[in-house]
């Protein structure tokens, strides 16, 4: 017989990713450099996954690709994400972090992880590691299944 569930997979899933959507987005309300959203998202993306290639990071974000060109070529010129092309396949370009842009998205989400803190300090420490131990075992079963990706331990991808 199934376990009782109040709520299915997808259901807490969806409940879980517009919870923390939330939180960052309100995070990033306050965008530097006078930077959009999509262009804010899009420098966090990339220093999460350097050497994403642009085809992989318009899927990712969920933007067109003449849409992400304009965005990465608004980004380069504030020195935020470079382009290379691929040395394996030269069609490809692979969009990278610079200095520039892992320091900003360092420090938003440092704003991000501040929020968070700012709105689970009623927490005991008991319920913080149980929902450490949680999202921990969330994360490796959604990296599991393709819905996140983990960058591999020691990456940094920043040549500058």
């Amino acid at each position: 017989m199934k376990p009782d569930h109040r709520f299915s997979d997808t259901a807490l899933f969806a409940n879980l990713f517009t919870t923390l959507a939330q939180a960052v987005i309100q995070s990033l309300s306050q965008t530097p450099l006078g930077l959009s959203e999509l262009e804010l998202i899009t420098v966090i993306t990339v220093y999460s996954r350097p050497g994403i290639t642009m085809s992989e990071l318009a899927h990712e974000l969920g933007v067109s690709a003449p849409q992400l060109s304009r965005t990465v070529g608004q980004l380069e010129a504030h020195d935020l994400v470079r382009r290379e092309h691929n040395q394996a396949n030269r069609r490809k370009v692979n969009v990278m972090r610079t200095a520039a842009g892992k320091a900003l998205a360092e420090k938003q989400m440092t704003l991000v992880q501040a929020k968070l803190a700012e709105r689970l300090a009623g927490l005991s420490a008991a319920d913080h590691k149980a929902l450490a131990d949680h999202l921990e075992a969330t994360i490796a079963l959604l990296a599991k299944v393709g819905l996140v990706q983990l960058p591999p331990p020691g990456a940094d991808g920043c040549d500058n």
